[in-house]
């Protein structure tokens, strides 16, 4: 229904409640700012200025309206006094209604009411428009004036840059001086801590060596791999469908055994000895707590390692490692992160390639953490490996709403995060380190979007054995 149709339509009914339109005349008030007003005008020819006194006292033109415009909504739905002053650009006819008129319309005429409703949204849609232009406006106003007032302060820093670079340069000194101090005591707890395990893991096979099947356990939980959520979900259910005494707490910690570990307790299984059974979960569970603390632990000495290094007090040299293990090592740390997703591993034994483990694993953890950032819980994080012309690639690959446009090089850069609220807050330094750490071994970080929503970031290094 056009508003030509709806405004034709209510003047007829309009005359049938005994309502006839009202002429004004050029520049004669219609309602005056703050007067209480209890009517409602349908402007059906002619235009009406709306204008309000500033706070100087001058009067400010807020917009001109046309045929089909209400007049004095605000203070006839509301009953406050008028916000702006109405008067008529040009001749004018006017649908007059009171509140009870239109209330009375409104229940005994069903077309009325539906006219009414067509007008009142396009009033609606029509001044959300036009505050939308005045935003803009306003949007590009001071736009100009953060442009100025950047050129300002540009200027200003320059004035400043000889005393600010002798600043940076005394606090580079004193923070090299804290992280020293920092990677130091860290390192000091960190050594007590894995003294401890290395007693535990020392003592500890002594102890079941009584227990040839115990033991087997407990190695079995230290050398145990990654499995996904899906994966655990999928081995869980088959365990409960075969030994249904089985409760799904219990189920769910065997389903990290591996076929070999659950071969070992198949008599327990087929009688349904829960008591044995939960006592081999803990155990196989004591070998896989050790080795997440050992793994958690190697991070803590790379992380004093990069402190050292970047405060000049310790040099790190060049070293090999796996990727594949560096994959493995880095699911095992976030397991609690990927608890909430399909996680899919396709990554063979590939070779070596040149780096420490741990900044491996660092640019690992930060493309893993980003994948969980990005897509909703129970969708699917694919993490695949392979090899070509003598270069090792891996894809993280995550089922989110992709990367914002343009944005597909800048994500790489300092400072630049789409991590904004709803709990999830970034410096954005990750990616850029990690890039960093990528192409120092001659490797290339790379992120695109993929067909079906997601992105994927892919790495790059050169394969040194294979």
């Amino acid at each position: 229904m056009s508003t030509d149709e709806a405004l034709k339509g209510l003047a007829a009914r309009a005359a049938d409640f005994g309502r006839e339109p009202q002429n004004y005349a050029s520049a004669e008030l219609i309602l005056e700012e703050g007067q209480q007003n209890d009517a409602l005008w349908i402007l059906l020819s002619g235009s009406v200025r709306l204008s309000k006194r500033g706070p100087d006292g001058h009067t400010i033109t807020l917009d001109d309206l046309g045929p089909g415009s209400l007049l004095g909504i605000l203070s006839f739905w509301t009953g406050e006094p008028a916000f702006s002053r109405l008067h008529a650009l040009t001749e004018t006819e006017c649908l007059k209604m009171s509140r009870e008129q239109f209330d009375q319309a409104v229940l005994e005429d069903p077309e009325f009411s539906q006219w009414a409703s067509q007008l009142l949204v396009a009033n609606l849609s029509e001044r959300y428009r036009h505050v939308v232009g005045l935003n803009l406006q306003v949007e590009g106003l001071s736009r100009e004036l953060q442009e100025e007032q950047n050129a300002l302060r540009a200027a200003l820093l320059d004035l400043e840059k000889t005393r600010n670079q002798m600043v940076h340069r005394e606090k580079l000194a004193t923070m090299g001086q804290l992280l020293a101090g920092i990677a130091h005591e860290i390192n000091n707890p960190s050594s007590s801590l894995m003294k401890s395990v290395a007693q535990v893991e020392e003592v500890l096979p002594e102890v079941l060596a009584g227990n040839p099947d115990h033991l087997r356990l407990f190695t079995a939980g230290q050398t145990a791999e990654y499995l996904g959520a899906g994966a655990s979900r999928d081995r869980m259910a088959e365990l409960l469908a075969r030994y249904p005494k089985l409760s799904r707490p219990l189920a769910r910690r065997l389903a990290h055994f591996s076929d070999e570990t659950l071969a070992s307790v198949a008599t327990q299984l087929q009688a349904g000895d829960l008591e044995e059974l939960e006592k081999a979960a803990k155990i196989f569970d004591l070998g896989t707590s050790l080795r997440s603390i050992r793994l958690a632990n190697d991070r803590i000495t790379r992380l004093v390692k990069g402190l050292k290094s970047y405060s000049r007090q310790d040099d790190v040299g060049d070293t090999t490692c796996k990727l594949q293990e560096c994959v493995q090592d880095t699911l095992m740390i976030l397991n609690h992160r990927l608890k909430a997703y399909d996680v899919r591993v396709s990554v063979p034994d590939l070779g070596e390639i040149s780096g420490h483990a741990g900044e491996i694993n660092q640019v690992l953890t930060n493309l893993i953490t980003n994948a969980c950032d990005a897509t909703p819980p129970g969708k699917v994080i694919d993490i695949s490996a392979g090899s070509v012309n003598h270069m090792l690639w891996l894809e993280v690959a995550d089922e989110g709403q992709g990367l914002p446009k343009g944005l597909e090089e800048k994500i790489f850069e300092p400072n630049v995060t789409t991590k904004s609220g709803g709990g999830q807050y970034g410096l954005g330094l990750g990616l850029a380190i990690s890039r960093d750490l990528i192409q120092q071994r001659d490797g290339t970080l790379t992120a695109h979007n993929r067909e079906g929503g997601g992105a994927v970031f892919r790495v790059e290094v050169p394969c040194i054995t294979g």
